[in-house]
């Protein structure tokens, strides 16, 4: 029985010993073979910096010379290095302007380079497809705006995000609406990222953006033409702010109460004060800090109500916005700074941010 109980305490020992000897074989592997690809990467990334180096030289030479020569050409192992291309060439856009820029597209005809970055919108990682889109949108042609915009609905909701500022740098004003369309359902809860898109085409977009507002029924480009407006601060609007003050999402009316105050055809009381008194606190923190900026004086009651609110921010904003609005509300500000509350100690806080 003994001899019996040895052995299979021998073998048990054995194969714990196997399975040990095995995981270090099998650890040392992995980080022979972690090595060897790290190796490898930056052997490969070493290449790809000295090739994109040649290929700067050779455009900056080429930009120096006031003619090309007919006969000019790219090397072939540049050629082949799709990421050493398209980095150096966004690296050259955004440096070169005026006749280097109109330069800069010239050699990119000539030497058919447009090829080499739209093969690389379908290759590599993210960051490297956006690149290539970017270098896109620097170009005049047609095939480079038919590439851009054929990935506006991309599955990938940064790829999107990075086509639609192209082709907001390409100020193609008839793809608009499809571009509020790709970002506001590849960020339905970011009407922010929407407007900064939407404001990049600039004033002469604010007809057709307005027009959205007005006939789409997705909230998120609402809010979100509204945000653009904002940035783009027009003089004159078209739009029916006090219909927006009244919509179901509280993105919308936070929006219409700012823009109202913008707008200089539009009567802004009414919307402001409507702000103050909205039942979303996102809505009241909107119509407080566009207060405090303005200093309103004549909403001073409001203040001193919202000071009460039970959300934290709200009190904090109204605060602020009474203290802004001169020597009034310093006093009533150091006045309740005093009390030994909650209140009294957010006031303090207040005054010496001040």
């Amino acid at each position: 029985m003994l001899d019996l109980l040895k052995n299979i305490e021998n073998v048990l020992l054995f194969t714990l010993w196997c399975i040990s000897a095995s995981l270090i074989v099998l650890s040392i592997s992995v980080a022979l073979w972690l090595c060897i690809r790290r190796l490898r990467r930056n052997a490969r990334d070493a290449g790809i910096r000295e090739r994109q180096s040649q290929f700067e030289s050779y455009l900056q030479e080429l930009l120096m010379l006031d003619t090309f020569p007919h006969d000019f050409e790219l090397p072939a192992d540049i050629r082949a290095d799709r990421t050493a291309v398209t980095t150096g060439l966004l690296k050259f856009f955004k440096l070169v302007s005026g006749d280097d820029s109109l330069k800069l597209k010239i050699i990119v005809e000539k030497l058919k380079l447009e090829d080499i970055v739209t093969a690389h919108v379908t290759w590599g990682n993210r960051g490297k497809r956006m690149r290539a889109f970017h270098v896109l949108s620097f170009l005049d042609s047609r095939s480079s705006l038919k590439t851009i915009s054929n990935y506006i609905f991309s599955s990938d909701k940064y790829i999107r995000l990075s086509v639609a500022r192209c082709i907001a740098r390409r100020q193609v004003l008839s793809l608009i609406s499809e571009v509020a369309e790709s970002i506001s359902y590849a960020f339905p809860n970011d009407e922010k990222i929407l407007a900064d898109v939407l404001c990049r085409f600039g004033q002469k977009s604010i007809p057709r953006i307005e027009s959205m507002a007005r006939t789409n029924p997705n909230s998120t480009i609402v809010a979100g033409v509204l945000e653009a407006l904002i940035i783009l601060r027009p003089e004159d609007c078209d739009l029916d702010l006090r219909s927006f003050s009244e919509h179901e999402d509280e993105r919308v009316r936070a929006a219409a109460v700012e823009l109202s105050t913008i707008v200089h055809s539009f009567e802004q009381n009414d919307l402001l004060l409507q702000g103050l008194s909205d039942e979303s606190r996102k809505v009241k923190i909107r119509a407080l800090k566009v207060a405090a900026r303005e200093k309103r004086k004549d909403c001073f009651a409001d203040f001193y109500r919202l000071m009460n609110d039970p959300f934290m921010w709200v009190r904090y904003w109204a605060m602020r916005a009474a203290l802004n609005t001169g020597q009034s509300g310093e006093t009533l500000m150091r006045s309740i700074s005093r009390q030994p509350t909650t209140v009294g100690d957010l006031a303090n806080d207040v005054l010496m941010e001040r």
